[in-house]
């Protein structure tokens, strides 16, 4: 597919491969990443979603020791809020795209979890029209997803 056309009203844009889909807004990235997905395909989409907006985040929730909520802040992460549960912690995070640190560690996280099945992620960005142009184009240089459908607002 050649890049997307310079049409006026972008609203959402699904790309899709075999092991990974995304589906784009203006806010929100929503990505599906299939047990097969292994993680140079994980670190790719990832790593260009932050080069394309670094202000791109994720909030994930972690159940842990006390001692590894330190530990997840020294790698990046933003601790949010967290409330005891027994002997752990229910701890969240927001997952910045800007902090390299952070965003390895995510992506460890993230393979680490498709070891138990397919993965569902959605990522705070500050898509429009331009950056989701920008996003299609760079998943398109990867060479890897075959299906990309843009969704344009209706002209009255």
């Amino acid at each position: 597919m050649s890049a997307l056309p310079a049409r006026p009203g972008l609203i959402a844009l699904e790309v899709s491969g075999a092991s990974a889909s995304i589906f784009i807004t203006h806010g929100t990235v929503n990505l599906w990443f299939g047990r097969s997905a292994d993680h140079n395909l994980v670190a790719m989409v990832l790593k260009v979603i932050a080069r394309v907006d670094s202000a791109a985040e994720h909030e994930k929730v972690i159940t842990c020791l006390f001692e590894e909520i330190g530990q997840l802040e020294g790698n990046g992460y933003i601790l949010t809020s967290y409330s005891r549960q027994g002997d752990r912690y229910r701890a969240i995070f927001v997952v910045p795209f800007s902090k390299e640190r952070a965003l390895n560690l995510f992506v460890d996280n993230v393979v680490e979890e498709l070891g138990q099945g397919d993965l569902h992620l959605s990522l705070r960005w500050r898509g429009g029209s331009a950056r989701m142009r920008a996003l299609s184009r760079e998943l398109e240089r990867v060479k890897y997803f075959t299906t990309f459908q843009p969704t344009y607002k209706e002209q009255s």
